[in-house]
C-alpha cells in the first residue's frame, strides 16, 4: 500500500488517535508496577553503595615491561558499575571494559614511564562513595632480553611434583581445601610430592646430565577428588592463576627453589594451561541471581567459555588446525571442545586470553 492508497481511508486519523492514546496508558502503567517492585530498588542500591573490590588479578606486576599495558581483572559484588582512577605519576587508565556479570570488572591501564611503587586505584561509584585498593609495580630483576630460556642444546627432564618426592609430609593435606585426600595406594589420587621434595633432590638432575626441568603446573588446583578416587594431582585444572598450590608449597618456595636450581646450572620450564581452566575456578564455579530471579553460572561474560556445560568434547586432534581442508566439525572440536568435564574451555576469542 503506497501513501496516496492510505489517504483514502477516512477513518485513519481516529484509529491513529485511538491508538496513540491506548500506547500512552499502557507506557504510564508500566513504570508504577515497577517501582511498587522489590527487584527494582534492590538494583539501584547495589549501583550506589560502596564499591566491593575482593580480589584483583594479577596481584601485582612489573615496572619497565616491553608491552607497557595491563589488564588488571577486578573481583567483586556488583563491581562493575565502578568508575576507576589513580593520580600515581605515568600510570593511565585507558578503558574499563564491564562484561556481562555484575561482579567482575576489567581495567587495562598504560604503564609507560611509571616507576616502581604502590599504585592506589580508587573505585568510585555514581553517588560519590569510594574505596581505594593497592596495588605493586615491582622491580625487574633483569630485563626480559637478557633472560636465556631453553634451546636444542638442552637435557630436558619432565616430571609430576606430585609424583617425584614428598619433602614436607605436613603439606599433604591443607584443611579448608576442597579434596582432603593424599593416598599413595590409590594411583589417582594424591601422593604428597612438593616443591621442597624437588630440592632436596636436585643433585639427581645434575648427576644424570640434565640441564632443564620441566614441571606439569603447580598452580592451584583446588576441586574435590571426583568420586574420592580421581584428583587432578596433574595440576592441569587451575582454580589460581596466581598461587602456587599449597600442596606443593608456596610462591616464595616456587621463586627460592628456581633460585637453587639456577645455581646448579639447571633451567626452570613453568607449564602453564591457558587454553582451559578447573570448574572451581571463581569464574566456572561461581553462581549468581539473574534479573528474573533466576540461579546462573556467574561467568564474566556470556562467551567466555567455548561450549558452556561441557557441550562439546574435544577429539584431541591438532590435525584440523594446520589442514587447510578440515571439516569445520573437526575444527571446532579441536579449537572449541572441553578436554576432559572438569576443565571448561576458556573462549582466546574474547578478554579471556588476557586475564590470564
Amino acid at each position: 500500500m503506497n501513501r496516496k492508497q492510505r489517504t483514502n481511508y477516512p477513518n485513519l486519523p481516529l484509529f491513529q488517535t485511538s491508538w496513540k492514546i491506548l500506547l500512552f496508558l499502557l507506557l504510564l502503567s508500566s513504570p508504577m508496577t515497577a517501582q511498587n517492585s522489590t527487584a527494582a530498588p534492590k538494583k539501584a542500591n547495589n549501583r550506589t553503595a560502596t564499591p566491593n573490590v575482593t580480589r584483583m588479578d594479577p596481584t601485582n606486576w612489573f615496572a619497565d615491561m616491553q608491552d607497557p599495558t595491563l589488564q588488571l581483572m577486578v573481583y567483586g559484588k556488583d563491581i562493575k558499575f565502578a568508575d576507576v582512577t589513580t593520580d600515581y605519576p605515568n600510570v593511565k587508565i585507558d578503558s574499563l571494559v564491564r562484561l556481562d556479570s555484575p561482579n567482575y570488572l576489567l581495567v587495562y591501564l598504560n604503564l609507560k614511564g611509571a616507576k616502581p611503587g604502590e599504585i592506589t586505584l580508587t573505585f568510585s561509584n555514581k553517588n560519590g562513595k569510594k574505596t581505594t585498593k593497592k596495588f605493586q609495580l615491582k622491580e625487574r630483576e633483569m630485563a626480559g632480553t637478557d633472560r636465556k630460556g631453553f634451546d636444542i642444546s638442552d637435557v630436558l627432564y619432565m616430571l609430576m611434583p606430585d609424583r617425584f618426592a614428598n619433602g614436607n609430609p605436613k603439606n599433604d593435606v591443607i584443611k579448608g581445601m576442597e579434596d582432603q585426600l593424599c593416598d599413595r595406594n590409590e594411583p589417582s589420587l594424591r601422593h604428597g610430592g612438593d616443591l621442597e621434595g624437588l630440592r632436596q633432590h636436585l643433585d639427581y638432575f645434575t648427576d644424570l646430565g640434565v640441564t632443564a626441568l620441566w614441571f606439569t603446573p603447580v598452580l592451584e588446583n583446588d576441586r574435590p577428588a571426583d568420586g574420592g578416587k580421581h584428583s587432578t594431582y596433574h595440576g592441569y585444572a587451575t582454580t589460581d592463576y596466581y598461587r602456587v598450590d599449597p600442596r606443593f608449597g608456596t610462591n616464595e618456595e616456587y621463586k627460592a627453589l628456581v633460585d637453587e636450581c639456577h645455581k646448579k646450572g639447571l633451567k626452570v620450564v613453568m607449564d602453564m594451561i591457558f587454553n582451559h581452566c578447573g570448574d572451581y575456578h571463581p569464574w566456572a564455579k561461581h553462581t549468581r541471581i539473574d534479573e528474573n530471579g533466576k540461579t546462573i553460572k556467574d561467568y564474566p561474560s556470556k562467551d567466555w567459555f567455548n561450549s558452556p556445560n561441557y557441550g562439546l568434547q574435544t577429539s584431541y586432534k591438532l590435525t584440523p588446525v594446520l589442514d587447510p581442508y578440515a571439516s569445520k566439525v573437526d575444527m571446532a572440536e579441536t579449537v572449541d571442545g572441553w578436554f576432559v568435564p572438569s576443565m571448561p574451555d576458556l573462549n582466546q576469542r574474547t578478554h579471556t586470553s588476557s586475564s590470564i
